[in-house]
């Protein structure tokens, strides 16, 4: 009796696991399961971009490499007008486009900042281009960023979120409670938060690998031996003007200070008069003395 009691004691402690296994709903069960499938499915993804040595037989499909250009160009040009004019017709003839330009014209300098996006496959011939008529390179500068690694892994992931996504979808229409709703509804909420951000970072660098980035300052300088700049007759009206609106900018500055000139005014004529008085008080005494 003793023995059989001991038996079915650890009979009962064996199966304890087992019960509370099978307390678990099943939408979680099968939650767990293609959590588990996902990363399986990441795995199966990146070995099939990037084969091992033991898929060496299987055909691999050719990756192209991501690589982002950059260029920095600084120039001088004799002729600002039509510089600018060139770079336009350079850009439009190589396929690409001015993102954003900032031009500054002062009375002995004009300037302006440009950048630009050219088809990554006339990057170098529009650089060249650019550079070809500038009177005096001041800065030459091109990287280049290779992301094809980053960009493989962030594809895989995706792909493989794409594929778990879809299996809790088929789960989430399986769903007997609302408890069950929620629970799939917020792993689907962060798996495809995953993707859209993945979906964002791919666009950007395939945007960025599609059109590379120039960016070009170029200037024209007012020297005195340049024939362009302005003559000693103009030079010497500029100076007038100059001395004329710090005169009024000095006297505008005075009037505005008018009540401490005021107060000014009035200590002194307080102060004079008082030591007008000190004196008349002290003359009689002398006289008499």
């Amino acid at each position: 009796m003793k023995y059989s009691f001991i038996l079915a004691l650890c009979a009962a402690v064996a199966l304890l696991p087992a019960c509370r296994n099978n307390n678990s709903t099943p939408a979680v069960a099968e939650l767990k399961q293609e959590e588990a499938g996902g990363a399986a499915a990441v795995t199966a993804t990146q070995a099939l971009v990037l084969p091992d040595n033991d898929a060496e037989q299987a055909p691999s499909l050719p990756i192209s490499q991501k690589i982002i250009k950059n260029a920095v160009l600084r120039f001088s040009t004799s002729d600002f007008e039509a510089c600018k004019k060139r770079i336009a017709d350079t850009v439009k003839k190589y396929g690409g486009y001015i993102a954003s330009e900032k031009q500054e014209n002062t009375n002995m300098q004009w300037r302006n900042e440009v950048a630009i996006k050219v088809p990554a496959a006339a990057f170098e011939q529009c650089v060249e281009s650019l550079t070809g008529g500038a009177s005096r390179v001041d800065e030459k500068s091109i990287t280049s960023t290779d992301v094809t690694e980053e960009y493989v892994d962030l594809d895989a992931r995706m792909k493989a979120r794409l594929a778990v996504e879809q299996r809790y979808v088929q789960i989430l229409q399986q769903a007997k409670n609302v408890k069950e709703i929620l629970e799939v509804e917020a792993q689907l909420k962060s798996i495809r938060e995953e993707i859209e951000s993945a979906k964002g970072r791919l666009q950007y660098m395939d945007h960025h690998v599609a059109y590379s980035n120039i960016s070009l300052e170029y200037y024209q300088t007012f020297a005195n031996s340049d024939p362009q700049s302005p003559g000693f007759l103009q030079r010497s009206w500029l100076s007038f003007k100059d001395g004329w609106n710090g005169l009024l900018s000095f006297a505008l500055g005075i009037l505005s200070a008018w009540p401490l000139i005021v107060g000014i005014v009035f200590i002194f004529i307080f102060i004079k008069k008082g030591i007008g008085r000190w004196k008349s008080r002290r003359t009689p005494t002398n006289v008499n003395q």
